[in-house]
């Protein structure tokens, strides 16, 4: 998988480099960031890299003091958040306590409070986010039977026109609808999806374009394909 992190690019912000950056690594990640590019403006290259990412975590530490005692932060660290939320990949603020409250369209995300005098439990809570990522944003890939899809499919492909969303069930919960997109493997149709809850949980695929409809049963995500029915 891959992680984009966003962080204040100095001395202060070192740490992420030297403890969060090998952490994240060690969960078999490659890591992101807009370092190289940073300024107070994002560029389009830093939101391709937040797009091209499969998560992203935003660091949100102190930059300047204010008269409530609080202080402010980073802007663009602030706005990679957005692009990343706009865009539905999964996004964590990580915000030091000293920071004043973000309000906005962060404001009701996942979060993770931290003193910067207890990095040790910062790196736990970090550790526990991680593992649940590795599990669930990892891609699985599925071969769409029967083979006649490819025929509806084929003109499409390269289109807009062509719709692929997927939805799990994990007991008697379903979860969210989730879009893919649906490419050419060899002589059929495969779909990469994400987001897998649980091991012992169910899939359920839809194709749709503009003049057909294929859609299948829950099934097991352990299989290597779906069989999907033209409705």
């Amino acid at each position: 998988m891959k992680i984009f992190i966003g962080f204040g690019y100095n001395e202060n912000d070192k740490w992420i480099k030297d403890l969060v950056i090998p952490l994240v690594q060690s969960f078999d990640a490659t890591v992101i960031t807009g370092e190289d590019l940073h300024g107070q403006i994002i560029s389009q290259e830093v939101t391709n890299r937040i797009k091209d990412a499969d998560g992203l975590l935003a660091f949100l530490t102190p930059r300047e003091a204010l008269a409530s005692g609080k202080y402010t932060t980073h802007q663009w660290v602030k706005d990679e958040l957005i692009i990343a939320i706009n865009s539905g990949i999964p996004a964590v603020e990580i915000r030091a306590n000293e920071v004043e409250a973000q309000g906005g369209i962060a404001g009701d995300r996942q979060r993770i409070e931290f003193s910067l005098d207890n990095k040790a439990k910062l790196l736990v809570d970090l550790a526990g986010l991680l593992s649940l990522w590795r599990r669930s944003l990892k891609s699985r890939r599925f071969f769409l039977l029967p083979r006649d899809i490819v025929q509806d499919a084929r003109p499409y492909i390269r289109g807009e026109d062509l719709k692929c969303t997927y939805q799990f069930m994990h007991g008697s919960r379903e979860s969210q609808v989730y879009k893919a997109k649906p490419f050419r493997f060899g002589q059929g149709l495969c779909v990469d999806i994400r987001h897998v809850p649980a091991e012992d949980c169910l899939v359920q695929v839809t194709l749709a374009g503009p003049q057909f409809e294929w859609s299948s049963n829950y099934e097991s995500v352990q299989l290597l394909s779906i069989n999907l029915q033209k409705s």
